[in-house]
């Protein structure tokens, strides 16, 4: 076997190699790699089978196992590939507090997920199809990686008069060029 696919540990068992960093990969190696995490976002929310999500987006069963790993599940003795329920991949989210919206990096994709639905009612708190009371209800108390998120609807309301929360800039990269 290839060094790169497995190796064998000293007690026999047989151990998978880790996914390429994102630092080491090439240009072409990235856009691989985005394609494998959308193949595996449409797998978890069963947009179509494992061999038509390969088809849609490129991909061959090798590369696929290459860049996704332990978050792809089966496979093997006729059971069919599904997608872990959560990953543990880094993820570099802002997070709300009181001043602004800092870069956290987690590896919690429930959190991402969390994080994800906190920043839609606040868009629909800044656009008036929320309330406030019912914003603050709801988020209120509410930790996201071992931290509170910032849920006070009238300083929100105020940091967005004054310029401050733009959502457009929301789903920017955090950490510059990539």
């Amino acid at each position: 076997m290839r060094d790169t696919r497995k190796k064998r540990k000293r007690t026999g068992r047989i151990v998978k190699a880790r996914s390429p960093r994102y630092s080491s990969l090439t240009a072409s190696g990235k856009a691989t790699r985005e394609r494998a995490l959308d193949l595996l976002s449409d797998l978890r929310r069963r947009k179509g089978s494992y061999r038509a999500l390969l088809r849609k987006y490129h991909l061959n069963t090798r590369t696929a196992h290459k860049y996704l790993g332990r978050d792809l599940l089966g496979g093997t003795g006729g059971e069919p590939v599904r997608a872990s329920k959560a990953d543990r991949r880094v993820r570099e989210l802002l997070f709300p507090m009181p001043f602004g919206d800092l870069p956290i990096r987690t590896r919690s994709s429930r959190d991402a997920t969390q994080l994800s639905e906190f920043f839609r009612d606040r868009d629909k708190l800044l656009r008036n199809k929320l309330s406030a009371g019912n914003f603050e209800a709801k988020w209120r108390g509410v930790r996201v990686a071992g931290q509170e998120v910032f849920a006070d609807a009238a300083v929100i309301l105020r940091r967005a008069n004054a310029g401050d929360l733009k959502v457009e800039t929301l789903y920017a990269s955090t950490s510059g060029a990539r």
